[in-house]
C-alpha cells in the first residue's frame, strides 16, 4: 500500500488508533454549535478490531484493507451497541456490517468490530454478507440487514435480506435471495427499509437503481417480494446536478429515502410510507394496505393513490420517522436537518439544524432506546466517484451527530 504520505499509525493502526491523530485537523469532539446536534463520535478513517497483528498486517500488504476506502453508509442503535453499515464502493474494504460499543471518553476513531464475525463478511460467498448499504432493528431485536449494492463487480451474488438475531449473537434467522426481475444482481441498489411489524412483517425498500428504481416490499410470512414501479420513483431532472463540499452530483438517482407513520390507534387505519428520489425535491406516501397486497400492486391502479406530499429545498437521502409522526431528512445542498409533523401541513416545516463544516452529506439516521436521535454524515458521493482521490490525513470523513428528542422510532405507538 503506498499512502499519501509515511505515517506509522497508517500502518500501526490496530495496536496504536487511540493514539494515531495526524496533525493537520483538530480532531477533539466538537460541541454543538447551534442549538441542535452534537458530535457523538467521528473517525479520520476506518479500522477494525483484527484476531491477530498478523492478520493486520496481511490485509495491509495484500491491499485487502485500504484505510482510505473504507466508507461509512448506515447507522442504527440496539442496547450498548452502534452498528454500522460499510457498502464496499472501492477496493480494500475487508468489512460490510460490523459495530462499535461506546466507550468513556474515547469518541475518536474507535475501532470497529465484524457482524457477526469476520466469516460473515467474507466476499465472495453468497452465504454471507456481501454489500450492506443500510439495515433497521425490530423491538424484538432482530436486525433486517439490506445487503443489496450490486453497481459495481465486487461480488456476483444476488441481492438478499437478512435476518439476524441480535438478541443471540447474530444468529441468521432468515435469509430472502430477490429474484433478479425485482433487483438484478449487476445494477441493482437496494438503498434503504423500513420494517412493519404485523402481519407477520414487511419490510418496505427503495431500490435506487439507475435501470430499475422502485419499491420493493417484502412479506416474511409470504416468503415473497414484489416491485412497484412509478415516475414518482424516478430522478426529477431539475434536481439532477448539485455540489457538496465541492463535489459535483452528476446523475439522475432514483427513489432513495424512505420512511413509515407509527402505528394508528386504530388496528384497522393505514400507515403511510413516505418516499423521495436522491435527485429529486418531492416527497410522496403510499399507504401500507396497498404495498402488501401483492395482486393489487401487479395492476396499474394502484397509481392513482400515490400522495404528492410536498417539495423540500434541498436533495436528500435519508429520512427517519419517531412515533409522534415527526418525520426528519437531511438536505444535501445546503448542509441542513429538516423537520415535519405529518400531522401538520407540510408547510409547517422547520429547518432545524445547519452546519456546513460537519452535515456533509447526512445519509443515515438512527434513534436509541433512551430518547436520542442521530445522523450518520459520510461525504459518501467522494467514494462513488472513483475518479476523486482518497487520501489518509487527518481530515474528519465521517460523525455520529446527535439531539435528545425524548421520543421512540416509528415502530413503537405514540398514544
Amino acid at each position: 500500500m503506498q499512502p499519501p504520505r509515511f505515517n506509522i499509525c497508517d500502518y500501526l493502526g490496530f495496536l496504536l488508533v487511540s493514539y494515531c491523530v495526524a496533525p493537520d485537523e483538530e480532531v477533539r469532539i466538537q460541541k454543538r454549535t447551534s442549538e441542535g446536534f452534537e458530535v457523538d463520535y467521528q473517525w479520520t478513517y476506518i479500522n477494525f478490531t483484527w484476531d491477530t497483528p498478523e492478520d493486520y498486517k496481511d490485509a495491509v500488504l495484500n491491499k485487502k484493507y485500504i484505510p482510505q476506502n473504507n466508507a461509512m453508509g448506515g447507522v442504527k442503535f440496539y442496547n450498548d451497541r452502534v452498528y454500522i453499515a460499510l457498502p464496499r464502493l472501492r477496493t480494500g474494504t475487508p468489512v460490510t456490517l460490523a459495530y462499535v460499543t461506546p466507550q468513556r471518553n474515547a469518541k475518536t476513531n474507535l475501532l470497529l468490530t465484524p457482524y457477526p464475525s469476520w466469516n460473515m463478511n467474507v466476499q465472495n460467498s453468497c452465504g454471507t454478507l456481501q454489500n450492506v448499504q443500510s439495515m433497521e432493528i425490530d423491538r424484538r431485536g432482530i436486525m433486517w440487514v439490506l445487503d443489496g449494492v450490486r453497481i459495481n463487480t465486487f461480488t456476483s451474488c444476488p441481492p438478499k435480506l437478512v435476518l439476524l438475531d441480535l438478541n443471540n449473537n447474530g444468529k441468521v434467522l432468515h435469509s430472502y435471495s430477490f429474484h433478479n426481475e425485482i433487483s438484478m444482481r449487476q445494477g441493482g441498489y437496494l438503498n434503504d427499509l423500513v420494517v412493519e411489524e404485523s402481519g407477520g412483517g414487511f419490510a418496505y425498500i427503495t431500490d435506487s437503481s439507475a435501470l430499475d428504481p422502485g419499491l420493493v416490499v417484502y412479506s416474511r410470512r409470504q416468503g415473497r417480494a414484489w416491485k412497484l414501479r412509478d415516475k414518482t420513483m424516478f430522478a426529477e431532472f431539475d434536481a439532477a446536478n448539485f455540489t457538496v463540499d465541492g463535489v459535483s452530483v452528476v446523475g439522475f438517482i432514483g427513489v432513495d429515502g424512505i420512511a413509515l407513520s407509527p402505528p394508528p390507534k386504530h388496528r384497522d387505519e393505514e400507515r403511510l410510507i413516505y418516499f423521495t428520489a436522491l435527485n429529486g425535491y418531492s416527497i410522496y406516501a403510499l399507504s401500507n394496505k396497498i404495498l402488501k397486497n401483492e395482486a393489487y400492486c401487479k395492476t396499474d391502479q394502484w397509481r392513482r393513490f400515490v400522495k404528492y406530499v410536498g417539495d423540500k429545498s434541498s436533495q436528500s437521502g435519508g429520512m427517519i420517522m419517531d412515533n409522534k409522526g415527526n418525520l426528519f431528512y437531511g438536505l444535501l445542498g445546503t448542509y441542513s436537518i429538516a423537520k415535519w409533523n405529518i400531522f401538520e401541513p407540510f408547510s409547517t416545516v422547520k429547518h432545524i439544524y445547519h452546519d456546513e463544516k460537519q452535515l456533509i452529506w447526512p445519509d443515515s439516521f438512527g434513534m436509541d432506546s433512551t430518547g436520542n436521535l442521530y445522523v450518520l454524515t459520510n461525504g459518501i458521493i467522494k467514494f462513488f466517484d472513483t475518479s476523486y482521490p482518497l487520501t489518509l490525513n487527518g481530515k474528519i470523513k465521517f460523525r455520529i451527530l446527535k439531539t435528545y428528542t425524548g421520543n421512540k422510532n416509528y415502530m413503537f405507538s405514540g398514544k
